[in-house]
């Protein structure tokens, strides 16, 4: 059996030499830069847009215990008051929210309620986002209902 210099030559060219690796590691890693920050603005988004569902949910619940209890808006009102049923502290017809949970941003920060209210009339239910500081923008813009 004799080999011939091109079929040996042929066989030791089959790998990928070391700037071939390189480039295609350099690529991937920019694909995956770019697609990371995609996903990381898109799941930013998504959770402002569940932030502002729920400031709505505590507003509208909070109105709701108003009537019930007939008092005004009260400035840092403990909103986990919400949750309760009225044999527990809550109000005549709580619980206005079925969860401990539904009083907590997306970000893991309580609510808070402002009252008067700096965008509304009565009152403000108030998240601070993601960063936890007052103003912001993007993902760390206050949610304000």
């Amino acid at each position: 059996m004799h080999r011939s210099y091109s079929h040996t030559r042929r066989i030791a060219r089959r790998g990928f030499t070391l700037v071939e690796v390189i480039v295609i590691v350099t690529v991937l890693a920019l694909l995956m830069t770019v697609v990371a920050t995609r996903v990381t603005g898109i799941f930013s988004r998504g959770q402002s847009e569940i932030g502002k569902s729920q400031a709505a949910k505590i507003s509208q619940a909070y109105t709701l215990y108003m009537i019930d209890t007939g008092t005004a808006p009260e400035d840092d009102f403990d909103l986990s008051i919400l949750t309760l049923r009225s044999d527990d502290g809550g109000g005549p017809g709580g619980p206005y929210l079925p969860k401990s949970t539904d009083v907590i941003d997306p970000w893991g920060n309580p609510f808070v309620l402002v009252a008067p209210g700096n965008e509304n009339y009565d009152f403000d239910v108030l998240s601070l986002g993601a960063d936890g500081a007052p103003g912001g923008d993007q993902g760390n813009a206050d949610i304000t209902q």
